[in-house]
This record gives C-alpha cells, sequence and structure tokens, in this order.
C-alpha cells in the first residue's frame, strides 16, 4: 500500500507541475473556494489508478466526492491543497492521499513538488520526511514554541479569535504558513503547534497519521482525535493539553464558522 500510494502520487506530479507554471483561470465552488483544471485532472489521474488496483475500496476526493462501497477501505484524496497557493505560483502546496481502514486513518501520503518535500506514514511504521525518519521536536514549554497557523482571517472569525491571540503571546515564535505546508513543520519539528481553523477531511487525514508517526497528535478544538471535527489542532504533543485550554478557555460550546 505504502509502495502504490508513493508510486501514484509521484505519477501524479507530472499533472500538477506542469499546470504550477501557466497562468490558470479557476472555477468558483459554492462556498467561494477556487478549483482549477490542475485540481480535476491530478484527482481524476488518482481516482482511476485507485478503482484500477483496488476496485472494492472507497473514495472520498475533495472535488469529485464519495463513491461509496461497502468496504473497510475509503481512500481519502486531495489533489492539490492549497489551491490559492497554487493558482499564484508560490511553492506552498501538496498532495494529499490517506487510506482509512475500519474508519481509522492507517496511511498517509504528502508530497509537496515544488519544495522537493515528500512525506509518508503508515501505521506502526513510523513517519519519513525524504526518505529520513521524521520525528517531533521535543520542547516541552510554550514560551520555548514556534506556533504556526492558517486562515487568519479565519481564525479571527471564531469564538477564540481572543484566546488564540493569548496563545502566540505566549509562544516563543508564531508565523502564518496554511495547508499542508504548515502543518509539515510539526511533522519534522521545525515548529510545535499548529492551528487550523477550518479544515474538511481530506484536508488533514495524511496529516494525522503522519503527525502521530513522527510522535506527535492531532485533534479538533475538543480534544476528539478525528479528522472529522472542521477543525485540527496539531503539536509535538508535549503541551497539546494546555493549548486547548487555552483556546478554550471561557467557553462551554463552540461553533466553528467558515
Amino acid at each position: 500500500l505504502i509502495d502504490f500510494s508513493t508510486r501514484i502520487i509521484k505519477e501524479s506530479q507530472s499533472i500538477t507541475l506542469k499546470y504550477s507554471h501557466r497562468k490558470i483561470t479557476p472555477e468558483y465552488k459554492k462556498n467561494n473556494s477556487p478549483v482549477t483544471v490542475a485540481d480535476f485532472k491530478c484527482e481524476d489521474f488518482l481516482i482511476n489508478k485507485i478503482r484500477k488496483k483496488y476496485p472494492h475500496h472507497s473514495i472520498f476526493s475533495e472535488e469529485r466526492g464519495k463513491n461509496n462501497i461497502d468496504s473497510e477501505f475509503k481512500w481519502i484524496i486531495d489533489p492539490i491543497d492549497g489551491t490559492k497557493n497554487f493558482m499564484r505560483k508560490y511553492s506552498s502546496w501538496g498532495t494529499l492521499l490517506a487510506l482509512e481502514y475500519q474508519n481509522e486513518v492507517v496511511l498517509g501520503v504528502i508530497f509537496m513538488p515544488s519544495l522537493k518535500e515528500n512525506i509518508f506514514a503508515a501505521k506502526g511504521l513510523g513517519c519519513y520526511y525524504n526518505g529520513k525518519r521524521a520525528k517531533v521536536s521535543k520542547v516541552k514549554k510554550l514560551d520555548n514554541s514556534y506556533c504556526i497557523y492558517g486562515g487568519l482571517d479565519y481564525i479571527l472569525r471564531q469564538p477564540y479569535k481572543n484566546n488564540f491571540m493569548n496563545l502566540i503571546n505566549n509562544c516563543y515564535y508564531s508565523r502564518g504558513y496554511g495547508d499542508c505546508h504548515g502543518h509539515s513543520f510539526v511533522i519534522n519539528g521545525r515548529a510545535e503547534v499548529m492551528i487550523d481553523p477550518v479544515v474538511a477531511p481530506y484536508d488533514i487525514a495524511a496529516i494525522k497519521i503522519c503527525v502521530e508517526e513522527s510522535g506527535g497528535l492531532l485533534t479538533d478544538i475538543n480534544g476528539n482525535r478525528t479528522i472529522y471535527g472542521g477543525n485540527a489542532i496539531v503539536s509535538n504533543s508535549f503541551m497539546h493539553d494546555q493549548i486547548l485550554k487555552t483556546l478554550n478557555s471561557g467557553f462551554e460550546s463552540r461553533e466553528i464558522t467558515k
């Protein structure tokens, strides 16, 4: 499964890299997020490869939706995570592929070809960054930590926005890097915290297994270890409870909005 997953994502780069150097006119979905011809072509390529190899597996992809089959296996695809970056020729975008088995993510691949960063992980087998074992940092204090965050405009719409600012003030350093690129900083130990305010399962399925296998933790803001919570808090695990407590301070219930 690892060999198959990494191979088809590497092959899909011939599609995404070709379009990454072109001027692209996007379409806009109902939520006003952009989608390009590269998203569709990359996703269709991956879906066709999976259907050919594993015809009895389910597929859940960002653009084409769900292909529900009565199976314990479900592939989850984000053809271009960071489409807005891709459109403007920023390097921080990637293709994400994950596999759920019995409702648990057991395999994930993150390929960021413009950055030449490739990450994959499988349950119990570790996480690998450009071929070398990836490990989260051992920083245990918030005031020594680097905090990464995505979608500041989304964060400022949340009820925890003031708590987020308190969290940032308590960290040693903070920067905004969205999507899989931001999460990769925690996975390979270059940062300790990543706050992703609004996500779909295909945005973080591969992230979850990669950060877990590198020693970290992904939950939603309520502390649930799920990719279906609508948001993601990723950390090296040492300060996770403190981060959740800070963000949730003063709230008995939260409504995540987009």
